[in-house]
């Protein structure tokens, strides 16, 4: 079965889009241009972030730090908040940031 196309009235015009419809379908193509721009940006900050991704040393020892504890002290408690480590020995309590690795606070418990 073969359709035929069947010829315009005489009288029938084709369809003349008003301003608002055009103003719509202008916003319709600029946000779809927008979408897939939006899309290769994210694309390329992903790949951008995996390329520049700094490698991860495996096998590197973690440096050593004294914290001056004399000889024979224990430590009865340590807490961890955030990158800050609080040391209770007794006598004193010793605050110790990961990042930096150094000692930012010594505190005396017992106060002469």
């Amino acid at each position: 079965m073969a359709e035929t196309i069947e010829p315009l009235a005489e009288n029938a015009k084709p369809h003349v889009p008003s301003a608002s419809e055009k103003i719509v379908v202008k916003a319709v193509y600029i946000m779809g241009i927008m979408l897939v721009v939006m899309f290769i940006v994210l694309m390329a900050g992903i790949v951008w972030k995996v390329m520049k991704r700094e490698p991860v040393l495996v096998g590197v020892a973690a440096p050593v730090t004294d914290l001056g504890l004399k000889a024979g002290a224990t430590v009865q408690s340590m807490l961890l908040d955030g990158d800050r480590l609080v040391i209770n020995s007794g006598p004193e309590i010793i605050i110790f940031d990961i990042r930096k690795n150094a000692i930012v606070a010594r505190l005396a418990t017992n106060p002469k």
